[in-house]
């Protein structure tokens, strides 16, 4: 699919799980693969991934090696080291190669934006964006666009059937994540009343 449709900007993009000790090398295998085909674009979407405890269940039930990292710290670096990865390759060939960096963990977030500005990547380029959930991680979202990057939402749409088992994997990806909750109401707090309640020098509402 890549070779037929990636020529060279990425139509058709993979989705990398930053949970499995496997991860890397997942990337990486795939970025060789495309290395051999000339003229063909690649587009990467990383994110840590919510499947934690069914894979190690799995492994568990039919005795083959756990393929999940084996703490959340760990799951980080893999996260982190996918997405530089990435952006080098960026660098290297910003018309054939693409990143969201799906993530709702401010840390991962920082790291990937100052690398980005230490690789001296244009933020505008629309080859690296960030990415999350609507409704999810404004806290996130808000001030990475205010900065100047891209950042998409995820709208997830369907039955309630086929959303809630989605969105409950979301929330359960980002329970380590949940104390930037508070952090999340203030900013939609100020965000609110900065729309709501003029400014000095601005006319009063009609």
């Amino acid at each position: 699919m890549m070779k037929l449709f990636n020529t060279p900007t990425p139509i058709v993009w993979n989705t990398y799980q930053g949970y499995l000790k496997a991860g890397r090398e997942n990337l990486r295998h795939d970025l060789r693969l495309v290395s051999g085909l000339e003229g063909v674009g690649f587009g990467a979407k990383v994110v840590r991934g919510a499947y934690l405890e069914r894979e190690r269940s799995r492994a568990h039930e039919l005795g083959y090696p756990d393929p999940v990292n084996d703490t959340y710290k760990d799951t980080g670096l893999v996260y982190d080291s996918m997405v530089e990865t990435m952006l080098r390759e960026i660098k290297a060939k910003p018309r054939s190669r693409s990143v969201i960096v799906a993530s709702h963990n401010e840390s991962s977030v920082r790291t990937a934006a100052r690398k980005l500005e230490e690789l001296q990547l244009d933020p505008l380029a629309g080859n690296v964006v960030f990415g999350q959930v609507y409704g999810m991680a404004e806290n996130i979202s808000v001030p990475l666009a205010r900065s100047g990057f891209l950042v998409y939402k995820s709208v997830p749409y369907g039955s309630v059937a086929e959303v809630m088992p989605y969105l409950s994997r979301r929330a359960n990806e980002n329970r380590a994540v949940l104390k930037g909750a508070r952090r999340e109401r203030q900013l939609l707090t100020q965000e609110l009343l900065s729309r709501v309640i003029p400014s000095r020098s601005a006319p009063p509402l009609q």
